[in-house]
């Protein structure tokens, strides 16, 4: 063994870590501005990570050269962009996913005449990574890159329900955390009950008159769900189906995307 290599910080000492705060000050920004819902000012950026305009200055304008923050014209403040999302899709599994689900979702649109879309777990939150938009002139669907908390949505409640143990008590840890006083007993209750009857149809929880219908993309070797497709359900006079018939053609999606995944 060298000198250097005896002058190491040994690997079983819990009180050191390597420490990057640059990086952390970076990354503290990103996720400030990525859980704000409205374009934040120097000044509030600087409250929200507990620093002041001077420190985090430099780090902002890098952060917007390099495209991962941008500035808004009307009033300049600091909104983030989906580059980081980007980074994320060009990971294999997500390729394979996205390749894998799309032909499905389109069948599905084209045979029910209803959008769907396909939402991983982020943490604490979905993320939609896909979509299809209805084949009828009236529907409702998201966006690519929308998020919102997993407890909120009928996509969240899918994944939650279906997902490993392992995954879900992580889960539960980081929900926690962010929320002392929420009632992980009564949210497994309503879990356990999507789960017992295969898939989730909820009024949603984001959106006035509509169902959210949503089946979980199971990956044998991951041992639970990886993704929720799901189709916010809109009762209209052009497409009069019921919500029993449109969750009916989404399982069986879902189900066959799930074959193929776990084949991949």
């Amino acid at each position: 063994m060298s000198d250097a290599d005896r002058n190491l910080p040994l690997p079983d000492d819990k009180e050191r870590r390597y420490s990057a705060p640059a990086l952390e000050k970076g990354l503290d920004i990103l996720e400030f501005l990525s859980e704000s819902r409205e374009p934040q000012s120097l000044q509030q950026i600087g409250d929200g990570v507990g620093r002041t305009k001077g420190e985090i200055f430099r780090m902002v304008s890098v952060l917007a050269e390099r495209g991962y923050i941008e500035r808004t014209e009307a009033d300049d403040r600091f909104i983030v962009t989906d580059r980081l999302f980007r980074l994320g899709m060009n990971r294999p599994s997500n390729r394979s996913l996205l390749e894998i689900a799309l032909p499905f979702m389109n069948a599905f649109a084209d045979s029910t005449g209803y959008a769907c879309h396909l939402a991983v777990p982020s943490g604490t939150q979905i993320a939609v990574i896909a979509r299809v938009e209805s084949t009828s002139h009236i529907g409702f669907t998201v966006r690519i890159g929308y998020r919102q908390p997993l407890v909120l949505t009928g996509s969240g409640h899918c994944l939650l329900s279906f997902m490993s143990a392992r995954r879900r008590h992580r889960v539960y840890e980081e929900l926690r955390r962010e929320d002392p006083w929420i009632d992980l007993d009564a949210l497994t209750q309503t879990l356990d009950g999507f789960r017992a009857a295969g898939a989730v149809k909820r009024p949603s929880g984001t959106a006035e008159g509509v169902i959210d219908l949503s089946c979980p993309i199971v990956d044998s070797h991951e041992g639970g769900a990886v993704a929720a497709l799901t189709c916010p359900y809109l009762r209209t006079r052009q497409t009069p189906k019921e919500p029993e018939e449109i969750l009916a053609a989404l399982a069986e999606a879902a189900r066959r995307i799930s074959e193929t995944l776990s084949l991949d």
